[in-house]
């Protein structure tokens, strides 16, 4: 795949080179539709978490869509070597990294920490680093394609770039503002924020992190979970779903779907009950 950036070079063979960047299409887009099957008619609540995730999604797939044109001699000539490119690499390697990371930062910090970021903070720092990447790197693709080479530091006013570039320049100091809003919930979370009193915050979390304190005691757990399904920590928290969910996929009556329910705590599941 690497060898679509060398296209120019005349050093690598185009169509074996331009197959294989193509290919690597197909189980990007399996785990597209793995991603949004998993989504469809679910009832999504707009955690911040959840922002985060869905901006990841969206970026991957600008990124993803642009990987596919380069992938092709015939259009990766004429867009080789300027901002195109540029749009593309920060796309594929910088949005989706860093979208996916503070998903997990804002998802997995109460286990960590015992404490939970702030909610309206979260969401301002995703809008304003959602519209400062975009507002940055998507007109850097029309830039590429009227023809501005990358590591230029100047050009002509008559070229047309300015008004693109200053965009691109108002969303690079939204992108860097944004790390204000995450920086202050660190640092007002560990000062203020409540203790986390529940396993799962979040109310339906599926893995074994879900099923013991927040943060963990050193040796994990205070008692050894059951393990019934692929989503323990939810089997235990809400057992009356767990047991239709069971009944359905074991018709043979395999599990006994009243030790499963017995398993759970007095009111197990929701943001207000108390952990074990």
């Amino acid at each position: 795949v690497w060898a679509h950036h060398m296209y120019v070079t005349g050093a690598v063979l185009l169509p074996f080179f331009a197959f294989m960047t193509m290919l690597i299409a197909v189980p990007t887009g399996v785990k597209f539709f793995n991603w949004i099957g998993t989504m469809w008619r679910g009832k999504i609540v707009m955690d911040t978490p959840m922002l985060w995730t869905m901006g990841f999604l969206a970026t991957f797939l600008f990124g993803g869509l642009t990987g596919i044109i380069l992938s092709s001699p015939v259009l990766d000539f004429p867009v080789s070597d300027t901002y195109f490119v540029v749009a593309h690499f920060h796309y594929v390697v910088f949005g989706t990294v860093v979208f996916a990371m503070f998903a997990g930062f804002y998802f997995w910090w109460p286990k960590m920490t015992g404490k939970m970021l702030d909610e309206r903070l979260g969401k301002l720092q995703f809008w304003l680093l959602f519209f400062g990447f975009h507002a940055t790197f998507l007109v850097q693709h029309w830039l590429g394609a009227g023809g501005m080479p990358r590591r230029y530091a100047d050009y002509l006013v008559e070229d047309g770039f300015t008004w693109m570039n200053q965009l691109s320049t108002v969303g690079a100091f939204l992108t860097a503002i944004s790390t204000l809003p995450f920086l202050w919930n660190v640092y007002i979370t560990a000062k203020k924020a409540p203790k986390v009193t529940v396993d799962d915050p979040w109310g339906f979390g599926n893995s074994l992190e879900w099923a013991t304190s927040c943060p963990p005691p050193r040796h994990n757990f205070h008692s050894i979970p059951r393990i019934r399904s692929e989503r323990p920590a939810f089997d235990l928290h809400h057992p009356a779903a767990a047991a239709i969910d069971h009944a359905h996929n074991e018709p043979d009556g395999l599990v006994d779907n009243a030790d499963v329910a017995a398993d759970a705590p007095g009111k197990p599941g929701s943001k207000d009950s108390k952990g074990h």
